[in-house]
C-alpha cells in the first residue's frame, strides 16, 4: 500500500477535527431552528429560510474550493476563517433584524464550508481515505451528539438563543488547538489522474456521474428536510424539550454507528445493497414518525433514521468515487451536499407551515426513493466494458469491480 506524508496521526487528527468543526452547525440544526423560533418569534417558513441562508453560503464556498483548494496555504486559510466563523456566530446572536441575521449566518456558512473543505481534502490525500472518511463522519456525529445532549438543559435553558450561538463559537475556539498539525498543502496536484488507455472508450460515463451526483443531492435533501423538522415535530406532539434533545443526541450516536458500520462493511456487500438497505430503513423510520403518538416510538424512529443517514452518506459518495475514473468529479459531491441541505430547511418550513408534518415526511420519503433510484441507475450505466474492467484490475489492483 502506498504511503502519504499526510498519514501522520497528528495530521489525521487535525483534519478530522477541522471537518467536525465545519459540520457542527448542520448537526445542531434542529436545536438552532427551535431556539431561534422561540427567541425571535419566527414562523416556520422564516426559520427555514434563515437556515437555508447558512447552507447557501456553505454551498457557494464549497463550489469555489475547486479553484483555490490546491493553490492556497491551508494553515493560513484556517487561521483566517476560524475567527470569521466565530465572529459570524456571535454577530447572529445579537441581531434582531431577520435580513441582517440571514447575512450573518450566510457568512458563517461560507466560513464553515472553507474549514470543512480543507479537512476533507487533507483526508482525501492520505493513503487510506475511506478509513479516515468514516472516522470523520463519526467524529462529526459524536460532536453533534455531545452538544445536543448538553446545550438544551444548560446554555439554552439559562441563556436562550444568544447563549446557544455563543456556546457554538466557544466550542470552535476550544477545538482550535487540535488543528496544530494541519499541513500547509496536500500531496496531489491539479492535473488529476492520467488518461485511461483506450481514449474515449475508457472515459467515465458522464451521464452516470451526473445521476450519481443527483443521488447525493437528493439523499442529503431528503434527510436534511426531515432532520431539520424533528425537534418541531416532537414539540407539536407535546414531548418534553429535554427528552427530545436527548433523543436527538442519541440519534446522532446512531448516525456515528452507521458511519462506522459503513467503514466495517466497506464494499463487502457491493455498492447497490447498502443503498437499498439505507433507503428502506429511512422509509420505515418515516412511517414510524408519522405514527409517533408516544415518545418511545419517536425515539426509535429517530435512531433508525439517523443510523441509515450515517450509513447512507458514505455509500452515496462512494458511488461517485467508483464511477469517477478521471478523479475530477468527487470534489463536486461537496456542493451537491450543500445544495441539498440548502434547499431542505426552507422547503421544510413551508411544508410544515401548512399545519401538518405528514407532508414533510411524504416529501422526504419521495426524495429518498429518487436518490436511491438515481444511484442504482448510475451504477448500471457506469458498468465498464470487459476491457476496462481488465485494465482496472491490472492497474488498480482490485479483485473485482465494486460497481457490479
Amino acid at each position: 500500500m502506498r504511503t502519504s506524508s499526510l498519514d501522520a496521526p497528528g495530521v489525521v487528527l487535525s483534519a478530522v477535527v477541522l471537518s467536525a468543526i465545519g459540520a457542527v452547525f448542520y448537526n445542531v440544526l434542529p436545536l438552532f431552528l427551535g431556539t431561534v423560533q422561540d427567541s425571535r418569534s419566527l414562523s416556520d417558513a422564516a426559520a427555514g429560510t434563515l437556515a437555508s441562508a447558512f447552507f447557501l453560503g456553505f454551498t457557494l464556498a464549497a463550489a469555489s474550493a475547486y479553484f483555490w483548494i490546491r493553490r492556497m496555504n491551508w494553515r493560513s486559510v484556517t487561521l483566517v476563517f476560524i475567527p470569521i466563523a466565530m465572529g459570524a456566530l456571535i454577530a447572529a446572536s445579537s441581531i434582531r433584524s431577520l435580513p441582517a441575521m440571514m447575512l450573518a449566518v450566510f457568512f458563517a456558512g461560507a466560513a464553515f464550508s472553507v474549514l470543512y473543505g480543507i479537512g476533507v481534502t487533507v483526508l482525501g490525500d492520505t493513503s487510506q481515505p475511506a478509513r479516515w472518511f468514516g472516522l470523520k463522519i463519526a467524529a462529526e456525529a459524536g460532536l453533534g451528539a455531545l452538544l445536543l445532549a448538553v446545550f438544551p438543559s444548560t446554555v439554552v435553558t439559562w441563556w436562550g438563543f444568544e447563549g446557544f450561538m455563543l456556546a457554538l463559537a466557544v466550542t470552535v475556539l476550544l477545538l482550535a488547538p487540535l488543528l496544530a498539525w494541519l499541513p500547509p498543502r496536500g500531496t496531489k496536484s491539479n492535473s488529476g489522474l492520467p488518461a485511461l488507455p483506450g481514449g474515449n472508450a475508457a472515459a467515465p460515463c458522464r451521464a452516470a456521474l451526473r445521476l450519481a451526483l443527483a443521488g447525493v443531492l437528493c439523499f442529503l435533501f431528503s434527510t436534511t428536510l426531515v432532520w431539520a423538522q424533528l425537534e418541531r415535530l416532537a414539540h407539536e406532539a407535546g414531548f418534553e424539550a429535554v427528552m427530545t434533545g436527548n433523543a436527538l443526541s442519541l440519534g446522532l450516536l446512531f448516525a456515528m454507528a452507521g458511519s462506522l458500520l459503513a467503514v466495517a462493511l466497506s464494499d463487502r456487500l457491493g455498492s447497490a445493497r447498502p443503498l437499498i438497505l439505507a433507503g428502506a430503513v429511512i422509509l420505515g423510520s418515516l412511517f414510524l414518525l408519522a405514527h409517533a403518538d408516544s415518545f418511545p416510538v419517536y425515539r426509535v424512529a429517530v435512531c433508525g433514521f439517523t443510523l441509515a443517514l450515517g450509513m447512507g452518506i458514505p455509500y452515496f459518495i462512494h458511488v461517485v468515487a467508483v464511477l469517477d475514473l478521471e478523479g475530477r468529479y468527487v470534489i463536486l459531491t461537496v456542493p451537491a451536499v450543500g445544495i441539498g441541505v440548502s434547499l431542505a430547511p426552507a422547503i421544510g418550513g413551508v411544508l410544515s407551515g401548512s399545519g401538518s408534518f405528514l407532508t414533510v415526511l411524504f416529501t422526504g420519503g419521495a426524495a429518498t426513493l429518487a436518490a436511491v433510484a438515481a444511484a442504482l441507475i448510475a451504477l448500471h450505466l457506469g458498468r465498464p466494458p470487459a476491457i476496462d474492467r481488465k485494465w482496472m484490475d491490472g492497474n488498480a489492483g482490485q479483485a473485482h469491480d465494486p460497481r457490479l
